[in-house]
This record gives structure tokens, C-alpha cells and sequence, in this order.
């Protein structure tokens, strides 16, 4: 990881922070999740468990020349996703950006005097999504809706249900995945190639709104199965409604911690066969609890 940490991540960095960096214990890159840059502030990295400051005192000026080498001296090829708040990386890497929004016509058009970044280190977590498929296949695959609340790892492990079902899952061949990926934190797109393994049969629409790239994937690729995170909106239903008068199935998560929290018209139309409840554990994809849709009801099976 650290080798990784550094050819992808540090790389960026000037050589007075690398030198910081390289006090860092080997075992802290091993759970190391973020890298929190804040102007006039010390350098910290939030492992799991803990985190380490560097010594160095960050400049408005250091947090700049960052960005300009995240987006390889080319803001303006980055400004899309820079008005929207991130960079990606090569290896998947998510750098989070907050400062001065300029506001054009209500909508964002640039963020100035950049303040502080945030590094998420991305890690794939590969057959974390196993002991869920055992659970809800049968035969084939059919509508899922994974919910959790914040730091779960429901995205982790939507990311390995879609690699599993695209690759073709037991006895099942694999399945054309039309994803929609509005924040880059799936298959972490970088100049087109995506930088997680999402399987051999996914198709990806990146930085764009869930419902609209929901239906240019109906219109345009024909997808098997309709992927995206973190529905919730007017918007995101009624995409995901068109969606299933066009015979596409659904593998979706959201935000949430009781079925309840599922949008109602979703519950009340049977949308979901399965519905699946995550523990707030570190670990990605420990269950809580699957409701399955039997008899027009929703049962708890486990």
C-alpha cells in the first residue's frame, strides 16, 4: 500500500512534505483512508484507527501548486470536476476540494482561494460482496436496493456486487451493467479508463446526474442491469421507475437505516425483490438484515 500510496498519491508532492510523509509508520499506510490538507494547518492522515500530523504547516501556496499538479498543470480540462468538488486520480484516488464558490446563473462555475483538500485513499475490497450474492441469488439476479447510513461501505461493496454480477456470478453468465457513476467513486474514472475493477461487461456514464445517466444508458447502451449510488430524489425515482417498464433490473444503494427510509413509492410499487440492511462496522458488507419481497410483503429472511 505504501508503494501505491506513493507512485499515486505522493508523487504530487513537493519534496520538503515527501520527506514528512516518509516518517510515517509502514503499518499506518495500511489503514490509512484520508489525507486531510488544510491552509495554515499541519498535514493529517486518519488511518482507522487513528492518525498522525506531520510537522509541515501547509500554505495557501502549497495547496494550490497541489492542485494544479493533481490536474496535471491543466485546470481547465478539470474544471467540470472541479466545480463539482473533486479531482480523480490515477489508481481511483478522490481529492475532495472546498474553498470560495463563484456562483454564475445559480450555478457553480469555480472554486477560488482553495483552502483545504481531502485525499481518499481508494481500496477495493474484492469478494467483501460474496457472502450478500449467497444470500439473495437465486437462479439470477433480481432488483436490489442496499441500505446503510454514512460509513458503512455500502459503495465498496455495490462496487464488488457489480464486478461479480458483470464477470457472471455461479451459475449465471455475466450481465451487461449500464453504471451510472455521478461522483466518480465507483469505477473512479481517470482520462476513460475506470480505475476499479467494476467487471468485464460494464458500461460507465461518470460525473453525470443519476437520473439523466440513467436513461442515455437505456437509450443508448441497452443494459441488462441499471447500477447507480445513493438514490433518494424526485428525480432518481422516476428514472429508476422508466427503468423498470423497460424490463431493466436494478442493483442501487442509499442512504438509510430502517426500510422506512426507502422512498415510499418504491416500497408501495414492489419495486426491490431484495432490500438489504448494512451494521455500522468497519469491515464492508457485514448485513444487519435482508427483507425479501414474498407474497406482496416485505420478510425479514435473515
Amino acid at each position: 500500500m505504501q508503494r501505491k500510496v506513493y507512485s499515486e498519491i505522493l508523487i504530487y508532492f513537493p519534496n520538503e512534505i515527501k520527506k514528512e510523509f516518509d516518517k510515517v509508520p509502514e503499518n499506518a499506510w495500511a489503514s490509512a483512508k484520508e489525507i486531510r490538507i488544510r491552509a495554515e494547518k499541519n498535514i493529517c492522515i486518519n488511518c482507522f484507527n487513528d492518525e498522525y500530523l506531520l510537522e509541515t504547516i501547509v500554505t495557501t501556496e502549497n495547496i494550490l501548486r497541489l492542485v494544479e499538479n493533481f490536474s496535471e498543470n491543466s485546470l481547465y480540462s478539470f474544471q467540470k470536476e472541479i466545480n463539482e468538488g473533486f479531482i480523480t486520480l490515477k489508481g481511483g484516488h478522490r481529492v475532495g476540494i472546498s474553498g470560495t464558490s463563484v456562483f454564475e446563473n445559480g450555478e457553480i462555475k469555480n472554486i477560488k482561494y482553495i483552502s483545504s483538500l481531502n485525499i481518499r485513499i481508494a481500496r477495493e475490497v474484492k469478494c467483501c460482496a460474496k457472502n450478500l450474492l449467497d444470500k439473495i441469488y437465486d437462479d439470477e439476479f433480481k432488483n436490489t436496493l442496499i441500505i446503510s447510513p454514512p460509513g458503512c461501505g455500502k459503495t465498496t461493496l455495490l462496487r464488488d456486487c457489480i464486478r461479480f454480477v458483470s464477470d457472471g456470478y455461479k451459475n449465471e453468465k455475466g450481465k451487461n451493467i449500464g453504471l451510472v457513476d455521478e461522483r466518480s467513486e465507483i469505477a473512479a474514472m481517470y482520462k476513460g479508463v475506470p480505475q476499479n475493477d467494476v467487471g468485464m461487461r460494464t458500461d460507465i456514464i461518470n460525473n453525470c446526474k443519476k437520473d439523466i445517466g440513467m436513461r442515455m444508458l437505456i437509450r443508448s447502451m441497452g443494459p441488462e442491469i441499471i447500477a447507480t449510488d445513493e438514490i433518494g430524489g424526485r428525480e432518481d425515482v422516476n428514472a429508476i421507475l422508466e427503468a423498470c417498464t423497460s424490463g431493466i433490473k436494478l442493483l442501487l444503494t442509499a442512504h438509510g437505516s430502517e426500510l422506512e427510509d426507502v422512498p415510499e413509492e418504491l416500497i408501495r410499487k414492489q419495486i426491490f425483490n431484495n432490500i438489504v440492511l448494512l451494521k455500522k462496522e468497519k469491515v464492508p458488507g457485514k448485513i444487519e438484515k435482508i427483507y425479501r419481497l414474498e407474497n406482496n410483503e416485505y420478510v425479514a429472511i435473515c
